[in-house]
């Protein structure tokens, strides 16, 4: 029996977060119409609090703004399973699973 009420809470930060499907299509409909390559400022400031309403995390959430441009070309290329990852040694990347 486990006696430890604390056995499931995660000692440090959260490993992964998960765009949701709603966050996916809030962006979509941001960029549409937009040239990937070309995205404008107010493009992008949109796109940015589209994530600060979804991203809780602060280290999430910089690297999804430090890395808008990889995240769009995920978006832009129909992938909407993308999680956002952080190992034991604080390195974060981008996963995507094909649809």
């Amino acid at each position: 029996m486990i006696d430890n009420p604390n056995w499931l809470k995660p000692e440090g930060s959260a490993y992964f977060h998960q765009i949701s499907q709603d966050c996916i299509k809030k962006l979509v409909e941001c960029m549409e119409g937009i040239d990937i390559e070309e995205i404008d400022c107010d493009t992008c400031i949109k796109m940015q609090e589209i994530l600060s309403d979804e991203i809780e995390d602060p280290e999430f959430f910089e690297f999804a703004i430090d890395n808008l441009s990889e995240l769009a070309s995920y978006i832009a290329e129909g992938k909407v399973n993308i999680r956002i990852h952080r190992n034991d040694v604080d390195e974060l990347w981008f996963d995507v699973d094909e649809v």
